[in-house]
């Protein structure tokens, strides 16, 4: 069988923050790894000072939509996650359909007006459009090609230095090339527990890139990622 790219913490944990910043750290990481489900809430009341509420935004139509594409991904893998990430199982074969959904429909968003702003569809709805692109796997060219879009955007504050950094890595992964960040984990679609992480360019100095980018020390990203997708921990 093929290697799979595990599908990342709380979708990046940057996606997951909307629900880290009301404490919702899930129980299998809280459990097996306080040191990370410590990061997730510590990082949870920076995230706060940046929340939508109360503002108005050009596009709430579109802000919406976003919402329910990035919901509906999110219910398809932790249904994938809640059946042991059995791969042949029809909740892969939802995962599947659903990103094939999203991807043609955000494709036609971002021809038409380009990858969408704060200013339209707020902080939340730009991750949620981060998070469509970075389970594009299927189209990695269009990945690579957003990639370009927001490469200004991670310097002037519209994009999450993290979210970035995951799509960096993705795009990377994707090519064949070592990611910079660690951020990618691959395993035997028979046995997903049994992960590694994917190549990294100048390992030596992975912890300070990571750092830069927000993101959560290795050891304890890695101790996340296995309780997340530990299939004996897996809910029967």
């Amino acid at each position: 069988m093929r290697p799979w790219i595990v599908p990342v913490l709380l979708a990046a944990v940057s996606c997951g923050m909307a629900r880290a910043e009301e404490g919702d750290v899930p129980a299998r990481v809280a459990a097996s790894c306080p040191a990370a489900a410590a990061w997730i809430k510590a990082n949870a009341v920076q995230q706060a000072k940046s929340r939508d509420g109360g503002r108005t935004f050009s596009e709430p139509a579109l802000r919406t939509a976003l919402q329910q594409h990035a919901d509906r991904d999110q219910q398809v893998r932790d249904a994938l996650i809640a059946v042991g990430m059995d791969m042949d199982s029809k909740e892969a074969k939802a995962v599947q359909q659903v990103d094939a959904t999203n991807l043609a429909w955000l494709k036609s968003v971002i021809a038409r007006s380009g990858f969408p702003t704060p200013e339209q569809v707020g902080i939340q709805g730009v991750t949620n459009a981060w998070l469509l692109v970075q389970h594009a796997d299927s189209d990695p060219a269009f990945q690579s090609h957003v990639l370009g879009l927001l490469e200004p955007r991670a310097h002037d504050g519209t994009i999450r230095p993290s979210d970035y950094a995951m799509l960096v890595d993705r795009v990377r992964t994707n090519q064949g090339k070592p990611q910079l960040y660690g951020s990618q984990f691959v395993g035997d679609a028979a046995k997903p527990s049994d992960m590694h992480l994917s190549p990294v360019e100048d390992p030596a100095h992975l912890e300070e890139r990571r750092a830069r980018m927000g993101l959560m020390p290795m050891h304890d990203y890695e101790c996340a990622l296995r309780a997340m997708y530990a299939t004996d921990s897996a809910p029967k």
